[in-house]
């Protein structure tokens, strides 16, 4: 049966006369790449359509969860999942390396009457573990960093404050010094930049570009030097939206901003290379106009043409990544309007496969992706915001398919409970320490000292 493709043109910000010519090239490359993928053999697409199942499982935050990341938070090899919640608190789900997670609480991580609204993982003091940043919104802004402690455990945060209402926050090295350091978006609609000094303490080292309404932050390398630069969007209306692109300098200083239009009331962005040319580009999804919208990137820092892709209904949030091993990058996307996640097929071209449809949680609004089964296939986690869980699909590509989850329930099913809680780590550093209570309706919890929460209740 003949594959639906969804495409939209490729159009350069020059409207000259030569763009005629340009566009009717443009257009004749677009057929005949279409017409290529028709008639060729059904085998030849298989990796296009082959992983359209996942297995789905659902599972209890609680609260109002904001934004969750991927990664390996107690170093068995395995991914965990993050996720901070608009009151401030942090749930850690340990995965199992199969699709099964056991569920940690730390509750308390951002200042009262604070929004913890986006985080990142990544090892901030060079211990080889990583740790966790949150952005926080409070009237001065913040970025709350926690160090890791091993054993499930993590240092009381500290926070550095940034500008007014912190909306997201990005790990990378940004001084070329071979340590991690902080960029942070936040209502000033500027970009504040934390270097680290080498044992996870930040200095604020000043703030760059200007924008109306800035969120979403993300790093790349635009212009090929080997360091990274930052993208931010700014969501406004009356012909102001656009993607703010800082340079880096290579210290980590950033120069004048470049503003690229996008339409109006966009909503979130990605960064990658979605074309194949070896330049990163940028894509923004727009729930106004229903559409993914692509900066095209010609490596040298600048974004001279875009291209847009329609077949979704108002998404809301994108995370990109390669969902069908094929060696393009994909596009998946979630709309809070009709609790759903789309995943788009790269097929080149500017071409790609009919949405793969999935229901999800309540309103969702963030989605992540990284690998949690084992199998060679990114897996994807979205946070419903609306019914308080977040949505785990696990990929169909591992030979031996991830065991269903265990131990996962709405209800307690076990008389033994966990407690996280600030609290003086037998003389050492502050920190979290895991308590225990046994026994129905328990309220008495006795600390386990230098044992890792083996929880048994969790939800879904």
């Amino acid at each position: 049966m003949k594959e639906n493709t969804y495409s939209r043109r490729v159009i350069s910000k020059q409207r000259k006369p030569v763009a005629v010519t340009v566009w009717r090239i443009i257009v004749i490359g677009l057929l005949i790449s279409a017409v290529v993928y028709i008639v060729l053999p059904s085998s030849k697409r298989a990796g296009a359509s082959a992983q359209s199942n996942y297995r789905k499982t659902s599972l209890i935050v609680g609260g109002s969860p904001a934004a969750a990341k991927i990664g390996d938070l107690d170093g068995d090899g395995r991914n965990d999942i993050a996720v901070v919640d608009l009151q401030g608190n942090l749930q850690l789900f340990f995965g199992d390396g199969a699709g099964s997670f056991d569920q940690v609480s730390l509750n308390g991580l951002a200042p009262s009457n604070s929004n913890a609204l986006d985080l990142d993982i990544g090892d901030l003091n060079g211990d080889g573990r990583n740790d966790i940043a949150v952005a926080f919104s409070s009237q001065t802004g913040g970025v709350s960093v926690l160090l890791n402690q091993d054993n499930r455990s993590f240092g009381a945060p500290v926070n550095y404050n940034t500008c007014n209402s912190s909306k997201g926050v990005a790990i990378a090295d940004l001084n070329r010094d071979g340590k991690n350091d902080l960029a942070d978006i936040s209502q000033c609609n500027e970009a504040s930049i934390l270097l680290n000094n080498g044992q996870g303490r930040f200095a604020f080292n000043g703030s760059y570009g200007n924008g109306h309404a800035a969120r979403s932050i993300a790093l790349g390398d635009f212009n090929g030097d080997g360091i990274k630069d930052i993208a931010y969007l700014n969501d406004g209306a009356g012909g102001d939206s656009s993607v703010t692109v800082l340079l880096n300098n290579g210290n980590g200083t950033f120069g004048a901003p470049q503003f690229n239009w996008v339409y109006d009331n966009s909503d979130d962005l990605s960064v990658g290379d979605f074309d194949g040319d070896g330049n990163l580009d940028i894509a923004a999804v727009n729930s106004y106009y229903s559409l993914v919208f692509v900066l095209i990137g010609d490596g040298y820092g600048n974004f001279t043409s875009y291209s847009e892709l329609d077949g979704v209904e108002a998404p809301t949030g994108i995370k990109s990544a390669d969902f069908n091993n094929d060696g393009r990058l994909d596009f998946a996307v979630i709309s809070r309007g009709t609790n759903s996640l789309s995943i788009f097929l790269n097929q080149g071209y500017y071409l790609y496969s009919n949405p793969i449809n999935f229901s999800v949680g309540q309103s969702p609004v963030n989605i992540a992706a990284g690998n949690l089964d084992g199998d060679s296939l990114p897996d994807l986690v979205v946070v419903n915001q609306g019914s308080g869980s977040i949505t785990v699909l696990c990929s169909s590509g591992s030979a031996h398919p991830p065991a269903a989850p265990t131990g996962l329930s709405a209800t307690a099913t076990s008389s033994s409970q966990v407690n996280l809680a600030w609290a003086d780590n037998s003389g050492d550093e502050d920190g979290f320490v895991i308590e225990r209570c046994q026994g129905a309706g328990c309220s008495n919890f006795s600390e386990i000292a230098g044992s890792a929460p083996t929880p048994s209740v969790s939800a879904t």
